[in-house]
């Protein structure tokens, strides 16, 4: 776990992140309304889903994925109070009203629709209850560090890949269950904005202080889904789940290393980003450790760093932005120096390993 080592932010960043959170409260969205699921509890009946399910999906696959949800979801005060503490551990009010106020509520709200849909299955609300108490009672051990910098970086991602699930959930629904299914788009949603205030807030946070890169990456590296801990039996079955419902893991992908270019600000962050993140996972470009590239990379500067974003982009075909400009040596023409980028570029993407962005999965 990160010692959250050298975390600092102006008075102009805090700035910012208030005025941000200002606007997230004024309009947080449409919350869910439990009240009204409960009085649709016949529109929340997914009996029929197991009939229409993939190739190769069983009945036991469905109660696990909706366990995972109801589960996980229904631990919202133990991951609450990790940014409670963070917040006033490194004095950011900001964070803590946005915690206290705007997404615990929220997040309270989501266990909802899958309690109604498991209880369509047959379980009874006793064993539910039971089953989740148990999981709040579990001991929740935070996997990476509690500045704020990291803590929103580590929403990022926990909230974009439940925003996968919950869609994936919504999918397999659809069908034969609109409604179930709706409901489940409806958590969907919630998490989507979740995910983007957290960018924003970690953008903000990077483009005051670029040094918070490094905390980012080492979030990134040590980042771990609340479920495989408080819910292992379930959590280290959501790969084998996903690949089931035909989830499109390119896509993620794709997502994975927007989310985290348009935190790092720029390209040439960007490429400090990733290739941080390859070196401390241990990677190699051919026999040159990617810690001594990273050395090399650094005494050059911006037009290393700036080479290594545009080749991580071109690997997972994100388009790369169109502002940014790369200026060559003077006796060099245009025309040449980025033919000769091109060419460079292409060489490093072909040495780009998924997993020395991504991890292994």
């Amino acid at each position: 776990m990160s010692a959250s080592v050298g975390f600092h932010l102006p008075p102009r960043a805090v700035s910012r992140l208030d005025t941000l959170v200002d606007g997230i409260e004024a309009n947080p969205g449409p919350l869910l309304n439990p009240a009204a699921m409960r009085e649709a509890t016949q529109d929340l009946d997914v009996r029929s889903a197991i009939e229409l399910l993939p190739e190769g999906m069983s009945r036991e696959d469905l109660v696990g994925i909706l366990k995972l949800a109801m589960l996980t979801e229904c631990a919202t005060d133990s991951y609450s109070a990790v940014f409670q503490d963070g917040a006033e551990r490194f004095d950011s009010p900001w964070l803590g009203r946005f915690n206290e106020r705007v997404w615990t509520p929220d997040e309270h709200t989501h266990y909802t629709p899958y309690k109604f849909m498991l209880l369509s299955l047959g379980y009874s609300e006793d064993q539910l209850d039971s089953e989740m108490r148990e999981v709040q009672e579990r001991q929740y051990e935070h996997c990476c560090g509690r500045s704020p910098v990291e803590l929103t970086t580590y929403g990022i991602i926990q909230e974009y890949l439940t925003d996968n699930w919950h869609g994936m959930i919504s999918q397999l629904l659809k069908p034969s269950a609109p409604y179930a299914a709706k409901c489940a788009s409806m958590v969907k949603r919630r998490e989507t904005l979740h995910t983007t205030w957290y960018r924003e807030m970690t953008a903000i946070q990077v483009d005051e202080n670029p040094e918070m890169l490094g905390l980012v990456a080492d979030t990134v590296l040590s980042f771990q889904m609340p479920g495989t801990q408080l819910v292992p039996e379930l959590g280290a079955r959501s790969l084998e789940w996903m690949s089931k419902a035909n989830v499109d893991f390119s896509r993620v992908a794709r997502d994975f290393v927007r989310n985290f270019q348009q935190v790092a600000g720029s390209v040439k962050r960007a490429g400090q980003l990733f290739i941080d993140l390859a070196a401390k996972r241990g990677m190699r470009v051919g026999p040159v450790p990617l810690t001594t590239a990273r050395q090399v990379l650094g005494k050059i500067g911006g037009p290393g760093y700036g080479l290594v974003g545009e080749a991580v982009l071109d690997k997972f075909g994100i388009p790369r932005p169109t502002s940014e400009f790369q200026t060559g040596p003077i006796s060099l023409p245009p025309r040449m120096y980025e033919a000769f980028r091109a060419r460079i570029r292409g060489m490093i993407a072909q040495r780009v390993e998924v997993a020395a962005i991504l991890g292994e999965v």
